[in-house]
């Protein structure tokens, strides 16, 4: 009986204690609070968004419970097995019964299916859910619209496969979803304005959408009679001053198929305006329909009509016209995939391994220590001892000298490495110009002891930690915190001893210029180079194809006298841009063999630009220790280093007489068509049997170009051997490319036959093989004299 009774009291303390540690019962006060707080989600723009860039996640809060305080947490970088690697937070206090709305900015990288959002309150989850939406390639085209109809731009969305390879999202988004600052847009690759009350938006926002466009956005404005409400506190963008409004009885110049055209059973109504900066695409009577202009890095395209208004919203050429309008204006700008992605800044990374205070004691000292214990620990403690009779202390002895010195070893080193922080730097700019600069750094710091750190990276833009190999919990151990001024990060629980580092990306809105007087004559590059930026620079290379030359410093105003050999024929080849890369190391670092610097690291980020075609084959190149990007360490003591390298792109100006020698990279090479599906590999493409078609756009500065001669550079990275033809603009057809290039030369002869009324060398390669085959951006540069029209 006693047993029994036992037996049943057992089991019911077993029972207890499972109900305790793990039942059902234990989730009550996480299930209480989850009904008392309600949480919903939307990622990006009505639930989509892309994989690069910041994306708005807004969390909308309901409070049915008491007041609360906390932190709204989204916790990212799954790695599986329910850990995360870094969690975005806000701070938040709801009242009872409240329902608040808050954004929080996360680098799209780092969103997935598992990412969640929380509600934490002293460490612990209140309520959580998913953040769930649909994520979309880095290299899709994302499209935002404002505009009163939700339809308009639609059109976008259909583009011909055969002239726009990639893929194309149109997002409509409403006022309220334009973010304050220019870095949260950078999610949209194009931004559609059109029939839209801008002045909707607060200022802001408009200048949001300004510094956007400046850094580098594609935006569209439009609107027809609407126009002017449109562009409002942007109008200076516009290419075109609209002074009014008209009618047009015909759309004749707007054509994209001869099988398709517009028919108007009505006056059309446009914006009236003139051309001020840029250039016309399409006119109708003498007015602009279309023209496009440079904004920085941007581009801004004008449409003198209402997307929306019929018979040309649905023209069934629409999309085809808006295809070849887009490559037309944008060129390679729409190239989605040339956007900066923090996976590129490995160079800078690993520069940042290297800080100079942090160097591993001399061997000398090394062989001192070990000398002088082996000299004690044998000899001098051995005939000491044997002399007193006590050779038995020796077990006792040599242990406790064995760890005093191991103790002195610890400490030297530690000595060596200080008691505070060590922030090391590495940065690489691009300026361009206007005035601005694109700048990507990566911050790291050595801490000497274990404990929380938090760092601020001060400014506009995008930064975030760099994840390592460490596992974490479902709650993230390291806090970030994207606002518009700054970003603050938080490490918590570091290891002593170890490293962590962030990556940043601004854009600089003060940087200055290189100021170049630079023009080709007699077989050489000559004239001046003027420093207008605040950076002192040493250690200078200017650039020009394979040829450099270096420059001991350029301060901030000084000018240096340029004079570079050089040949037109011998333009940069691909092969040959790793070779420029190293070319622009400095010469102290060439000389002898050593263990690989910092320069030559970071200099693999001007090859990596130069195969995307980003950067110029005239260049200029220096380093400095000046910080590019603003970072602090909360309530440490710290000890800074930096380096950077600065680029810029040079120009070259007509000589007295006008002759002037356009370097590759200065016009824009498009893909405008395939008869295939092709796959985009930045500097090519990838194809089965079939043709693509290159678009060389020659027009620059409003200036008129006489060619003398037009060399051309066509390669392939696996040697597939391709037909090549080039469009006779007279005829409207294709021509064998060796009846208009003579050793890959065109001279001015032919242009007349060869070159668009706009500018426009039209090629097209084929291979007949059985598998995808390589074929490369064209490179090109023009010998020729330049005059006003």
């Amino acid at each position: 009986m006693k047993t029994a009774k036992c037996r049943r009291w057992l089991i019911a303390i077993f029972a207890f204690l499972l109900l305790v540690a793990g039942g059902p019962g234990s989730l009550a006060p996480i299930a209480h609070a989850e009904e008392a707080i309600q949480l919903s989600v939307i990622a990006g723009i009505g639930g989509e968004y892309k994989e690069n860039g910041i994306v708005p996640v807004q969390v909308s809060v309901t409070n049915g419970g008491a007041d609360i305080e906390g932190e709204l947490l989204v916790a990212t970088g799954d790695r599986g097995n329910n850990e995360f690697s870094v969690g975005y937070y806000q701070s938040v206090s709801i009242a009872k019964g409240a329902t608040k709305q808050v954004t929080i900015t996360v680098p799209g990288s780092e969103l997935s299916s598992n990412t969640y959002v929380a509600l934490m309150k002293n460490g612990k989850i209140i309520a959580q859910t998913p953040v769930g939406g649909k994520r979309y390639n880095y290299d899709t085209l994302m499209v935002g619209v404002l505009a009163q109809s939700q339809d308009t731009a639609n059109f976008l969305g259909v583009l011909p496969k055969n002239a726009v390879s990639y893929d194309v999202r149109v997002l409509p988004m409403k006022p309220e979803q334009i973010p304050t600052s220019g870095a949260q847009l950078q999610m949209i690759n194009m931004l559609v304005l059109n029939n839209f009350a801008l002045d909707t938006l607060n200022e802001q926002q408009i200048q949001a959408i300004r510094d956007w466009t400046k850094s580098g956005g594609l935006l569209v404005m439009a609107g027809g009679a609407q126009y002017k409400k449109t562009a409002g506190a942007l109008a200076d963008l516009s290419p075109v001053e609209v002074t009014g409004v008209t009618t047009v009885s015909s759309l004749s110049s707007l054509v994209a198929d001869k099988n398709k055209p517009i028919e108007l059973t009505a006056p059309f109504t446009i914006s009236n305006g003139t051309l001020t900066k840029g250039k016309v695409l399409y006119a109708e009577g003498g007015v602009p329909l279309f023209a496009v202009q440079n904004a920085g890095e941007g581009k801004v395209l004008y449409a003198a009509y209402d997307l929306a208004e019929e018979p040309v919203a649905s023209w069934a050429g629409n999309s085809r016209f808006w295809a070849d309008t887009l490559i037309k204006a944008f060129g390679s700008s729409l190239d989605s995939s040339r956007m900066s992605n923090f996976d590129r800044l490995w160079p800078l990374q690993e520069a940042a391994d290297r800080i100079p205070a942090l160097k591993i004691p001399e061997v000398s000292w090394f062989a001192l220590f070990f000398g002088v214990y082996a000299l004690i620990a044998g000899p001098v403690l051995y005939f000491i001892l044997r002399v007193k009779r006590k050779q038995s202390y020796m077990w006792v002895i040599v242990p406790g000298l064995a760890i005093v010195t191991g103790i002195g070893i610890f400490s030297f080193g530690a000595m060596q490495r200080g008691s505070g922080v060590m922030v090391h730097q590495t940065g690489f700019v691009q300026l361009t110009n206007d005035g601005q600069a694109k700048a990507n750094a990566v911050t790291a710091f050595f801490v000497p002891s274990s404990g929380d750190y938090k760092v601020t990276i001060k400014g506009q833009g995008l930064s975030q930690p760099i994840l390592e190999s460490r596992r974490s919990d479902q709650i993230p151990k390291i806090w970030a915190s994207i606002q518009a001024d700054q970003s603050e990060i938080q490490f918590r629980d570091v290891e002593f001893w170890s490293m962590r580092k962030v990556a940043s990306e601004r854009t600089i809105p003060d940087a200055g210029t290189i100021e170049s007087n630079l023009s080709y004559a007699n077989g050489a590059l000559t004239g001046t180079v003027t420093n207008k930026t605040n950076f002192t620079l040493k250690e200078v290379k200017v650039a020009s194809s394979a040829q450099t030359q270096e420059f001991p410093e350029l301060l901030p105003g000084a000018s240096v006298e340029v004079n570079l050999p050089f040949q037109p024929s011998a333009q940069m080849r691909n092969n040959q841009k790793q070779r420029l890369a190293t070319q622009l190391l400095p010469q102290r670092l060439q000389q002898t063999p050593r263990e690989q610097s910092r320069e030559e690291i970071m200099l693999d980020m001007v090859e990596y630009w130069q195969r995307r075609g980003v950067q110029s084959e005239v260049m200029i190149a220096g380093w400095t220790d000046q910080p590019i990007v603003e970072a602090t360490v909360q309530n440490e003591k710290v000890k800074s280093d930096s380096i950077s390298l600065i680029t810029s792109a040079l120009e070259v100006k007509p000589s007295k007489d006008g002759h002037v020698y356009y370097p590759v990279g200065t016009f824009d090479v498009t893909m405008s068509g395939s008869s295939v599906p092709v796959e985009d590999e930045g500097e090519g493409y990838r194809l089965p049997a079939g043709d693509i078609t290159f678009d060389i756009n020659l027009y620059r500065d409003e200036k008129k170009l006489s060619i003398t001669n037009l060399y051309l550079y066509t390669w392939s990275d696996d040697n597939t051997p391709f037909s090549k033809e080039v469009y006779n603009w007279k005829t409207k057809a294709y021509e064998p490319f060796e009846k208009v290039f003579t050793n890959n030369v065109m001279t001015g002869d032919k242009a007349g036959s060869f070159l668009s009324a706009d500018g426009i060398i039209r090629l097209k390669f084929a291979h007949q093989f059985g598998d995808h085959r390589h074929i490369g951006v064209p490179n090109v540069s023009v010998e020729g004299k330049v005059s006003n029209p």
